[in-house]
């Protein structure tokens, strides 16, 4: 044998022991699937939370070869997904796990056990086919109920529906706002100060009251943050004006992709650097919102590898429907009763619904829906005066 051969053969001496002295852990073949509980242990539960870990239910690669109470609350989680109840890993359930279209963390079930929406339905003025008043002169409709999880408010140029949905699997609790427009109604912004908008901040609830007329309103990219930490803006337009034309395009969070409101009533989702703020003028946009990312675009997930799967915080999400159809996603989280949600998590929840265009707005604790005069999704031990200031607001006006 030559000296260049013998490296080799040790090399593949070793590979070969390692094998020996620790095998990898195989899935166990179908016939082989028993069911698995809390206290059990072997090397298929090892497999089991592997697998689970692909799928994004753990968070950590360290794995005993024990089912404890908290792998049972994993499999109650994958079970969910699929509209069902259960803590027990058996055959079945296993089959399903260890299928290719196996349902992810991320999945979001649009019926089921696992979310439960509005306990309630007032009855309703007639209404045209748009969602609005039939009877354009008519006193708008307005319904308020907060523990069936529901709010209302119909005119004849605007229809607002508010739900509440709590899903106690995944710790997890978000409102869905449609939002509905006729006779020329349109998306607007309200700002902190229409003297030195962009540059003063105040509190969103003080905003909204400074505004005659405004019904519903949302936190949006938060751009007056940048613009006074001296960081990258964004294209950002307001109300058909400029207030920055400086962007980048590497995908730093946020990467400043542009969700723009078009005269029709359509809202578009671009690339940060895909037009300039003067380009967007010509095209008859008044209102653009710097954030993201995008989270659907035609119709289709954007990009969704480079969504983050795991990390859960309160979100605030922008999507259409249609024109003048829009939909909100308002995630709580930092809470005792909702842990908050990811972007994949979102932009799942996004095309369930069937939203065309959607993008991801500024969280945290710069979310922020306001109806009537009164935050719906302030977190339990903060008072409504002590939320994050900010300048400007996306509004709905009748």
């Amino acid at each position: 044998m030559s000296a260049m051969k013998r490296p080799f053969t040790r090399c593949l001496c070793v590979l070969l022991l390692l094998c020996v002295l620790f095998p990898a852990t195989p899935v166990p073949a179908r016939a082989e699937y028993r069911a698995l509980t809390v206290g059990d242990k072997g090397q298929d539960v090892v497999a089991l939370k592997k697998r689970l870990y692909e799928l994004g239910y753990f968070n950590s690669k360290s794995f005993g070869d024990t089912f404890t109470k908290d792998t049972a609350g994993k499999i109650r989680r994958f079970i969910s997904k699929y509209g069902e109840d259960g803590d027990v890993a058996t055959p079945e359930v296993q089959e399903r796990l260890y299928a290719e279209d196996a349902r992810p963390a991320s999945y979001v079930p649009m019926t089921g056990p696992a979310s439960v929406g509005p306990t309630a339905r007032p009855e309703l003025p007639e209404l045209a086919e748009d969602g609005t008043l039939k009877d354009k002169s008519a006193a708008p409709f307005l319904y308020k109920n907060p523990d069936a999880g529901l709010w209302l408010y119909i005119s004849g140029t605007l229809s607002v529906e508010i739900k509440r949905f709590d899903n106690r699997v995944d710790n997890l609790v978000w409102l869905e706002t449609r939002v509905r427009l006729s006779g020329g109604n349109r998306i607007r912004t309200i700002f902190s100060d229409e003297q030195m908008t962009g540059k003063r901040f105040n509190k969103p609830l003080t905003i909204v009251k400074k505004h005659e007329g405004v019904i519903l309103a949302f936190s949006d990219d938060y751009f007056g943050w940048r613009k006074d930490a001296k960081d990258v803006e964004g294209i950002v337009v307001r109300e058909g004006r400029v207030y920055s034309n400086v962007t980048r395009t590497n995908r730093k969070f946020p990467p400043l992709d542009v969700m723009a409101a078009l005269p029709d009533g359509s809202l578009r989702t671009y690339l940060p650097d895909a037009h300039t703020a003067q380009e967007y003028l010509d095209m008859g946009v008044e209102n653009t919102w710097a954030f993201g990312p995008i989270l659907v675009q035609n119709g289709e997930a954007f990009r969704p590898e480079e969504l983050d799967a795991e990390a859960c915080e309160p979100r605030q999400g922008m999507g259409m429907l249609a024109p003048n159809d829009y939909l909100f996603l308002t995630v709580l989280g930092r809470r005792q009763d909702s842990d908050g949600c990811s972007l994949q998590w979102m932009q799942n929840r996004f095309l369930g619904l069937g939203v065309r265009e959607a993008i991801n707005l500024d969280g945290g604790n710069s979310a922020m829906l306001v109806f009537d005069g009164e935050m719906l999704n302030k977190v339990k031990n903060i008072s409504a005066d002590s939320v994050r200031d900010m300048v400007s607001m996306i509004a709905f006006t009748d």
